[in-house]
């Protein structure tokens, strides 16, 4: 694992890597699985984790694997909250869904401050002056260290931050969208932003020139790039992944890019996750890629992929125009 400086976060080292909780050890009711995959998460070297009010069980199982190895001043906790417009969420876009919201994780997390507070989603209909005075109050209050922003367009994004500097408020200091190899081509959730694509163009321009902290999801497409399927074998996708990842990437482009994946995976003698991710850190944003693999192997795979060499040349033919 590598590791990087953020200003502001208790010397704490920020792994280049996040361990996203949402998954399936996590987010169900059962400690033995959930605590045994954040254990090998830790030893891998894992020091940053994402978790959300939505993600079923996943708070209260990491609040109590932490609490239980007594962790808390040597990691990093990126929570998120207020997801409005994604399918099955009845949440409102107001200040108080994030106050109900955050002392719901606080109470699940153990904990009285998480270090950075994203919202999910947004509803661009409303506008950000109450959401932009609550999360400074909040802070306020010492209940979060910094906040930002996950499925926000860039607009709205700036809209915010501008509304936060001409009344003397704090803006977001960190964005969390959708990001990796292959380019989002259907929303099946609703209301999600993705920096993939000619459109996001503007927007991966804006985060290489602030170096803005980006930390994006579903960066192996949802198991899309696992792996799991490869387009050179004759299993069909449909028997190995689920609906939404399909739904979300596949396409000809994406095939394509994938197979390039994995013909370098093969000269490499690395995994297809490895070279996937290993683009990615090589973007000139300042990427910190959310990963949730819940083997002991693929966690150890996955935080290994810093000794995967990639060249300059090499990463621009995996994503051909």
């Amino acid at each position: 694992m590598e590791y990087a400086a953020l200003t502001g976060i208790n010397n704490v080292k920020f792994s280049r890597l996040i361990y996203g909780t949402g998954n399936r050890y996590l987010m169900e009711d059962g400690e033995q699985e959930a605590f045994r995959t954040l254990d090998d998460a830790w030893e891998a070297g894992f020091r940053v984790f994402d978790t959300a009010h939505s993600y079923g069980n996943a708070e209260k199982n990491f609040g109590n694997w932490m609490e239980s190895r007594g962790l808390r001043q040597q990691l990093v906790i990126i929570d998120k909250g207020c997801n409005p417009g994604q399918q099955g969420s009845t949440d409102i876009f107001c200040g108080e869904t994030i106050r109900c919201q955050l002392e719901e994780s606080l109470a699940r997390l153990k904990t009285e401050q998480v270090d950075y507070y994203i919202l999910h989603r947004d509803d661009p209909s409303k506008p950000v002056d109450e959401i932009m005075e609550t999360l400074n109050d909040c802070k306020a209050q010492g209940k979060m260290d910094r906040f930002g922003a996950s499925n926000w367009s860039f607009a709205r994004i700036r809209e915010a931050n501008d509304y936060a500097a001409g009344h003397g408020l704090e803006g977001f200091s960190a964005v969390s969208p959708n990001y990796c190899l292959a380019d989002y081509v259907h929303d099946p959730w609703g209301g999600s932003v993705s920096l993939s694509g000619a459109e996001a163009a503007g927007y991966r321009a804006w985060l290489e020139e602030t170096e803005l902290p980006v930390f994006n999801y579903s960066s192996l497409g949802r198991g899309y790039l696992s792996g799991k399927f490869r387009t050179d074998a004759d299993k069909p996708i449909e028997e190995c992944l689920w609906s939404a990842p399909i739904q979300e990437y596949d396409s000809p482009k994406n095939r394509e890019r994938l197979s390039r994946a994995e013909q370098l995976a093969d000269q490499k003698g690395a995994s297809v996750s490895q070279i996937c991710l290993k683009w990615l850190l090589m973007q000139k944003m300042n990427l910190f890629p959310i990963v949730s693999p819940t083997s002991k192997e693929h966690i150890r795979e996955i935080a290994d992929v810093f000794r995967v060499e990639l060249s300059d040349e090499e990463a621009r033919w995996l994503q051909p125009g």
